[in-house]
């Protein structure tokens, strides 16, 4: 309502001194807060909203039970989805008042109560501290539906959306960084209403790798044909979604902060000069593809420690109530074509041939020493083996 918007933009325009950055960066993507009688303290962008939603309270609590959090260091994503999910079981008679000694009765009080013994791990929260997941497998009792908003075991942002986005599904479902911040970022979370809009927007957009981006956006409306769940294409998706994640890993492995690069749209480094900054800095001669297959081989490497780990499709989904609009069998054909585009097999394992080709040829023999790869792709690898030693013996 226009009161509750109203009210809630008074508390963020008197809780905010300012807006920060890291020292030198233009970004201003922090900002610090002043809450009376509570020590100032910094605040990025979404976790102003994460304990409001689990607690179903006001911003000026979000702003307050943040600040004692940030104190402690813990996450703004997870806690407050571990409190929300401990309160759940109490209130369904799972856990009961023997696990809540002392636990206040109104629910602010009840956040603040489940934090502080969260970390310091005393009692019920020592297994709280565990996140969701684990906590839920514990606990026991029914309490594994409670746990019903994590990816590969880790709580995501709650989010409940309705129509199936294939960009998003994939970014969910594969990335291996645990948060969807860490995967998105260069192509817009969706289509502008107005070509004109889009058009406007494709105009100085240099920072696509190349040109099919600029078309795949401008073509993307908000209903009818060409949108969710089946525009953009399974192809297009793959592409997209391919190019959002190698900018991150991109920067992770030059320390550059992402706000500057891989979250933002029109970023001010991109893969058109990050190369460039590469030769003059580290006197290593770089350039796009260059770069494109250093981050391949990195984003394989992760990819090949979690497989070691026991990672496999069936670990690569989002939770099921994420949108409401589901569909099965387009999410099917998704992964199997992406799993493909990344030489993964239909079990999300880089295949042999894959990794001979990015020079990682020590992971596929770790693989199979480990009995990870099928007798087929065994079968096929010696193959290709000997035709490789009997052209070298021909030659």
């Amino acid at each position: 309502t226009e009161d509750v918007d109203k009210a809630w933009l008074e508390t963020m325009n008197k809780a905010r001194t300012r807006l920060i950055s890291c020292y030198n960066c233009p970004m201003k993507c922090a900002a610090t807060i002043s809450l009376p009688g509570l020590p100032t303290y910094m605040m990025k962008c979404f976790s102003k909203l994460t304990y409001t939603m689990a607690a179903f309270s006001d911003l000026n609590f979000g702003l307050t039970i943040a600040q004692r959090a940030t104190e402690y260091g813990v996450d703004g994503y997870s806690a407050p989805q571990v409190m929300a999910f401990a309160l759940e079981l109490y209130e369904n008679g799972i856990l009961t008042d023997a696990d809540f000694p002392g636990m206040p009765a109104d629910t602010e009080g009840r956040f603040f109560w489940l934090l502080d013994r969260i970390v310091r791990r005393e009692g019920i929260g020592n297994i709280l501290a565990n996140g969701t997941y684990s906590a839920s497998h514990e606990i026991g009792k029914g309490s594994e539906a409670y746990a019903h908003n994590n990816i590969k075991k880790q709580e995501q942002l709650p989010l409940k959306l309705s129509m199936l986005n294939p960009i998003y599904f994939l970014m969910y479902a594969t990335g291996e960084k645990i948060s969807i911040t860490q995967i998105e970022g260069q192509f817009p979370q969706g289509p502008f209403p107005e070509r004109k809009d889009r058009e406007e927007f494709v105009k100085d957009w240099f920072q696509v790798p190349d040109e099919k981006f600029k078309q795949y956006f401008l073509d993307w409306e908000p209903r009818g044909e060409k949108s969710n769940p089946y525009y953009p294409t399974v192809g297009m998706c793959c592409d997209i979604v391919d190019w959002q994640e190698k900018m991150h890993y991109i920067d992770d492995a030059l320390g550059m902060c992402a706000g500057l690069s891989s979250f933002h749209m029109k970023a001010p480094y991109h893969i058109h000069n990050l190369p460039k900054f590469i030769e003059l800095g580290a006197g290593i001669k770089m350039d796009e593809d260059k770069i494109s297959l250093a981050a391949k081989r990195y984003r394989t490497l992760v990819r090949a420690i979690n497989i070691r780990r026991g990672m496999r499709r069936k670990d690569e989904k989002p939770p099921e109530d994420h949108w409401k609009k589901r569909f099965p069998e387009l999410e099917k054909e998704l992964l199997d074509a992406y799993y493909k585009f990344k030489g993964w097999n239909n079990d999300g394992i880089p295949t042999i041939e894959s990794l001979h080709d990015l020079g990682l040829d020590y992971v596929s023999e770790d693989f199979q020493h480990r009995g990870i790869y099928t007798d087929m792709e065994k079968t096929s690898a010696n193959n290709e083996n000997n035709k490789v030693e009997g052209a070298n013996h021909e030659g």
